[in-house]
């Protein structure tokens, strides 16, 4: 378990307002990224006490500090132990926040692990170092037996001196404490210093070490403290470090959304299909739509918290039915425990995708985030990760061409001749033709048949269509009494005529004045009320309604429906389905009207 106190840093302006700075990510992160006015958090009962301890109404001291109850990312009002410092400039103050609930947990913890840390350092040859910038004060010690034995605790400049006096550091060596001396001083965030020296052997032998430290901030007794700490490692205790490092590597949360890395979801995936027995389980492919120009437009910290947002509502979603992780910058993947029918699936993946949606609606003018999904289910779909991952992600670039904001999960009925094209195409070094480019090619072919042969062109078309766009009927009708005069597949009583489309409220739910899409029955404006009724009647769960004519004029119209279960209609499928009645326009639609006068 890794634990830390966070120290939580930000500068307000003189409304107390929150300046957005590089450093402020923990300090967003607490207050869930919907932080502006710092005020807002504090507990009604405290505001004023507040404000009066930032603008220094009961005086200026440079550090003033007092307790409070901030509302934190869980949902609850916790004790902050908050100071404040005086800054120059247009500036109210620099606050620091630090939980004190998350103190008691870590001074928990800490007391737990902290046998075990001396045991587990005395297993070892390491020693330690620290540096405390306010006295120069420089230690060095390392643990024997379960306690920590201190070796030096001098200023560093006395400390350098006696090293060289007492032959501990090879006179030729005195310029690596000079470097040792300016990265301790100079504060980097790290640094590493090799040195032949005998201080731990106490000058029996020479040993190549090295100084590895890193930068710290913190309290020494009342007064905010900069130390720099580190330990001291012969080579061969550095090459165990490394090793141990990979493994650790393994089990490594994202740092920007705290949800498993690339390298642990993909271990996770692995050993759940090695699992015994094996069970049922989604590797969803998650990519935010219209990510780049929120970076571009708002930078990157913006960036950061959408990511950051992003990660923690799937996680929410997701919650204990699966596990999160991020593997690339805008792109999640989600490993869905217990998949073992099609309506479930649907429902975690439409969850995800609306409340993604919902999470950035309205945030970022002219900027719809939203999310494309692609899924692949063990073992329907595949049986190694890659396979399902090369299926999963598949299907994400479907839901991309069909317009984002949508979920598309793969089905071996629909998806298997595209999915070998494009694996096809990718091993001969080509890009596959997407789906909208081939749609509109055979849009092309369909209009020079039509001046060829108008029937067998629109009744080939019709049935392409059908099963290209997985839809479960398409229906023509025409004339003054809009009845039906083609069909191809499902047909029924309900379906036999379309007299609602010459009516004022289906005229008023036209786009563009020439089509009708509903991709959810639920969809539909709550006003449309016959347009309702018709859709639950005819158990039309999407639909696109396309008119052949004009809008003052309607002559006939086109319904492409999906029966059995809704679905979001791609951008080229209501493309080529407004192509489609537009043509019919100029065929002899009058014959077919007759011939279906005739078989009735």
């Amino acid at each position: 378990m890794i634990l830390t106190v966070k120290n939580r840093s930000a500068l307000l302006d003189k409304d107390l307002r929150i300046v957005p700075e590089d450093t402020t990510k923990d300090f967003f992160t607490y207050f869930d990224f919907q932080c502006d006015r710092i005020i807002d958090f504090v507990h009604p009962d405290e505001r004023q006490r507040f404000v009066d301890l930032v603008t220094g109404k009961h005086g200026r001291d440079d550090n003033r500090s007092d307790v409070f109850h901030l509302f934190r990312n869980t949902g609850q009002f916790c004790y902050n132990f908050v100071t404040v410092r005086n800054v120059p400039g247009d500036y109210a103050a620099r606050i620091r926040l630090f939980d004190i609930y998350e103190a008691i947990e870590f001074a928990r913890v800490a007391a737990e692990e902290n046998g075990m840390v001396r045991v587990a350092l005395g297993l070892t040859d390491e020693y330690l170092f620290s540096y405390r910038m306010s006295d120069t004060m420089f230690r060095l010690s390392h643990y024997t037996q379960g306690r920590e034995v201190t070796v030096f605790e001098m200023p560093f400049a006395a400390w350098k001196k006696q090293m060289v006096a007492d032959g501990l550091v090879p006179a030729e060596e005195s310029d690596k404490l000079d470097v040792l001396e300016y990265d301790l001083t100079e504060f980097p965030a790290n640094f590493t210093v090799k040195l032949r020296c005998a201080i731990r052997t106490d000058g029996a032998v020479m040993e190549n070490l090295r100084f590895i430290g890193t930068r710290r901030e913190g309290m020494h007794g009342c007064h905010e403290e900069r130390f720099m700490i580190g330990r001291i490692l012969t080579d061969e205790s550095l090459r165990q470090i490394h090793h141990a490092h990979n493994l650790l590597d393994e089990l490594h949360l994202d740092d920007l959304t705290q949800v498993y890395n690339k390298k642990t979801i993909e271990s996770y995936a692995e050993q759940k299909i090695r699992s015994k027995p094996p069970t049922s389980f989604a590797l969803v492919i998650v990519d935010l739509d219209h990510f780049k120009p929120v970076n571009d437009l708002y930078g990157h910290m913006a960036g950061d918290r959408v990511i950051a947002r992003a990660a923690a509502k799937m996680k929410e979603i997701v919650g204990n039915d699966g596990v999160v992780g991020r593997i690339g910058g805008d792109e999640f993947m989600l490993v869905l425990d217990g998949i073992d029918n099609v309506q479930i699936l649907r429902g975690m993946l439409r969850a995800v995708m609306v409340q993604v949606h919902k999470e950035f609606e309205g945030n970022f003018e002219g900027i719809n985030i939203t999310c494309s999904i692609g899924a692949a289910v063990y073992p329907t779909n595949g049986t190694t990760y890659d396979e399902l991952f090369q299926k999963a992600d598949f299907c994400l670039y479907r839901a991309k061409d069909k317009g984002r904001d949508r979920y598309v999960f793969f089905r071996d009925d629909l998806h298997t001749k595209d999915y070998e094209a494009a694996q096809a195409a990718k091993k001969g070094g080509k890009k596959a033709e997407g789906r909208e480019m081939q749609e509109l090619q055979y849009m092309r072919h369909y209009i020079q048949q039509l001046a060829v042969n108008p029937r067998k062109a629109v009744l080939d078309t019709l049935r392409h269509m059908l099963g290209t766009y997985a839809a479960d009927s398409i229906t023509v009708y025409y004339g003054k009494e809009m009845r039906r005069v083609l069909s191809v597949g499902a047909e029924h009583a309900s379906m036999a005529e379309a007299r609602y489309a010459l009516g004022d409220e289906f005229k008023s739910l036209l786009q563009d004045g020439t089509h009708v899409r509903v991709d959810f029955i639920a969809s539909v404006p709550a006003a449309a009320t016959r347009m309702l009724t018709e859709l639950r009647h005819r158990k039309q769960h999407s639909s696109i309604q396309c008119i052949i004519g004009t809008k003052d004029d309607i002559r006939g119209l086109v319904s492409f429906d999906r029966l059995c279960a809704a679905a979001r209609w791609a951008e080229y499928e209501v493309n080529c389905a407004l192509l489609f009645a537009a043509s019919l326009n100029f065929v002899d639609m009058a014959a077919f009207e007759a011939e279906a006068s005739s078989k009735c």
